[in-house]
Formats: structure tokens, sequence, C-alpha cells
């Protein structure tokens, strides 16, 4: 019987990562219900849908082709209907960088044959959608920009008590 694989140790690091996301999705725009999904759908032709990426059947989550972390919005002609196998590989790469790397689980990697026309057809989409991105400096005006920059300091500062803390800990707990 083969057990599960152990739990991963959340780390300071993992955990202001996921911080600074949330800072940055909830800094952008997000406009991303029923009718969005209902055009999505429609352009990409297929019922029932298909990953953009691959091909497969087994659609189960909504992909930024432009990841939060670079400008990427939840917007229409930025979300895309995706396999969970190509969504945990992508992770938060630009989505043709990674479509035609050797990454594991890429649809290169997995042999998809007709790459180059799901590359074309996606960026058509984005652009019949009039999507860009647009950096999180961008979206900011003076004043917010200032106040990212102050939260983003005492996050740092944050992070480094918590790190010397587990390490502290550490030192005398083993």
């Amino acid at each position: 019987m083969k057990l599960p694989k152990v739990p991963q140790r959340t780390t300071p690091g993992f955990a202001f990562s996921m911080v600074d996301r949330a800072l940055q999705e909830c800094l952008a725009t997000r406009q991303f219900r029923q009718v969005e999904i209902k055009q999505i759908l429609e352009f990409f032709g297929s019922n029932p849908p298909e990953c953009v990426f691959c091909g497969s059947k087994d659609v189960r989550r909504w992909d930024h082709l432009i990841p939060i972390k670079s400008g990427g919005e939840t917007v229409l002609g930025n979300m895309v209907p995706t396999c969970a196998q190509c969504d945990d590989s992508k992770r938060d790469l630009y989505f043709e960088d990674w479509i035609t790397s050797d990454a594991p689980n890429s649809p290169r990697s997995r042999g998809v044959k007709d790459i180059d026309q799901r590359i074309e057809r996606i960026k058509a989409y984005m652009q019949h959608f009039g999507y860009s991105p647009r950096s999180l400096e961008d979206r900011l005006n003076e004043d917010e920009k200032s106040r990212l920059k102050l939260v983003r300091s005492k996050l740092i500062e944050v992070r480094q008590d918590i790190e010397t803390l587990v390490n502290d800990y550490r030192a005398r707990a083993t």
C-alpha cells in the first residue's frame, strides 16, 4: 500500500508570497461572472469546454493567461478554461513561455501536437476582447503607490521577525 506524501511545511516565505499575491489581486480589476464565462466559452466554441492549452475535456479550473504577479487581472481576455494538470504545471508563468517549454506536464512535454495553433487562438482571444496587462504600479495613483510601498516594507519587517523567532525556536528545541 502506497502512503500519501508527508504534508509540506508552510514557511514564512510561502505565506508572505501569498499575502503579496492577495495584495496584487485586490488592487486589480475583477470582472468575471457568468456573462464573461459565457463569452469565453462561445469564443473557444467547444461543448463541452476543453482546456485551451492541451485540449483535455476534464476542465476544472480557470487560469490567468498573464499571471497576477505579472499584472494579470481576473477579466475577460485573460481568463481561460483549463485542466488541473495544465493549471498546476503553468503556475505563475506567462502562457506562451510555459506551453512551449519542457516543464513537467506542459503541453509540449506531453506531446500535444497543435501547440502553435493553440497559441494563436489564445492570442486572438486576448486581442478580440482587447486585453493587455497593466502592471500594479500603472493601476495605482501616487498616494496608493506610496502606501503599497509602506505596506510591503512592513511585511518584510514582520517576515524577518517571524524568521528570527522560528530560527531561535529551532536552535533551542533541537
